[in-house]
């Protein structure tokens, strides 16, 4: 008896194959061709309009940075002089004004807050403040400073519950550092003993080695002073 041989399909030559692949390839791209082409285009589109922007954003900079130079020699004179912060609020302003989306435009607007402050015009400084928290508040660091600086004239003008607010939010955006400093004065004020101590307790652990944590040591033992043995026995 015969045995009859399996047959099998001889497999595809690589020749083959590669002509299999490249007309599947093929039959996509010209059935998606359009899809493609809009695709590319678009994103080509974004490239070039991102790519105008940062050099005509980096060309404002750089037209911007001598305003807010000569602005701040005005404000602290390298001399040692009195500043001129009227002159300086001036160029600040300007500078905000031409070039309001540069970094130059936002250090200009917290500027327009601080020479106010030092005119003795806190009002007028709490208005520029919360201009910049309005327009500018993607800058953190800067934003973190506005509300330090918006604490103080706040309490120059004995709204300290307000005082207080900015300082909050001036600690969780920049960290410990002043705000917590004065933050816990307010709360040693206002007879908050607990929160006093918490800051204070704050500023020695973080603030290691400036004048405050020194402070902060002498009001620690003010608030919660270690306790003492009862008269009459002594420690071993």
């Amino acid at each position: 008896m015969r045995i009859k041989k399996r047959g099998y399909a001889s497999p595809k030559q690589p020749e083959q194959e590669i002509m299999t692949i490249a007309h599947t390839v093929s039959a996509f791209l010209a059935k998606y061709r359009k899809h493609f082409v809009i695709a590319v285009s678009a994103l080509a589109g974004v490239i070039v309009l991102a790519a105008g922007y940062a050099i005509m954003k980096a060309q404002q900079e750089q037209k911007a940075s001598p305003f807010v130079a000569t602005a701040y020699e005005y404000y602290n004179p390298s001399n040692g002089s009195a500043g001129d912060y009227g002159k300086a609020l001036d160029l600040y302003r300007e500078v905000q004004k031409k070039y309001p989306n540069t970094e130059s435009g936002s250090i200009g607007k917290y500027y327009c807050g601080n020479c106010p402050v030092n005119l003795g015009r806190p009002e007028e400084a709490v208005k520029a403040y919360q201009a910049f928290i309005d327009n500018y508040s993607h800058d953190k660091f800067l934003l973190g400073l506005v509300y330090q600086r918006l604490g103080f004239a706040y309490q120059g003008l004995g709204r300290m519950d307000d005082a207080r607010k900015s300082f909050e939010q001036s600690e969780a955006l920049l960290g410990p550092g002043v705000a917590t400093v004065e933050l816990a004065r307010i709360y040693e004020a206002a007879g908050n003993k607990p929160e006093a101590e918490k800051k204070y307790k704050t500023v020695l652990d973080k603030l290691i080695g400036t004048s405050w944590a020194m402070d902060a040591m002498g009001k620690v033992q003010k608030i919660a002073p270690i306790p003492q043995p009862a008269a009459g026995k002594s420690t071993k």
